[in-house]
C-alpha cells in the first residue's frame, strides 16, 4: 500500500466529493487522528489521508458545493447544496500494516 498525505481536510473532502466510487471518510486513531479514503488500481492500493492532532467533532463532514465551505455535523444535512460524508470510525483493522502505521507516525 502506498499513501498520499494531503495538506488539509478540505483536500480530502474535495477528493471524496469528486469521486463517483467513494462517499465515506474513514477515521483511525494512531498517534493522532488519521482521516482517509482507500483508492487504487488493480495492481496498487493508495491511501489518501490527512492527519490531525485532535479528532473532528461530528459524525459527518459537510461540503457546501455552492460556497465551498467545509464543516462538521452530528447529522446528515438536508440542504440541497450540502453534501454530507459520513465519518466511519475504525475500532480495529488489518488493512493497514504495522509497517505503514509506523511510517504514518512520522508524518
Amino acid at each position: 500500500m502506498k499513501f498520499v498525505q494531503l495538506k488539509t481536510i478540505r483536500d480530502l473532502v474535495m477528493l471524496v466529493a469528486s469521486s463517483p466510487a467513494t462517499n465515506v471518510i474513514q477515521h483511525l486513531e494512531n498517534h493522532g487522528h488519521i482521516y482517509f479514503v482507500i483508492g487504487g488500481t488493480f495492481s496498487e492500493v493508495f491511501m489518501y489521508l490527512v492527519k490531525h492532532d485532535e479528532p473532528l467533532e461530528g459524525n459527518f463532514i459537510t461540503y457546501n458545493s455552492y460556497s465551498g465551505e467545509i464543516g462538521v455535523s452530528e447529522k446528515v444535512s438536508t440542504e440541497p447544496n450540502i453534501n454530507s460524508f459520513p465519518v466511519i470510525e475504525i475500532k480495529k483493522q488489518d488493512l493497514i500494516t504495522e509497517e505503514t502505521l509506523e511510517a504514518l507516525k512520522k508524518l
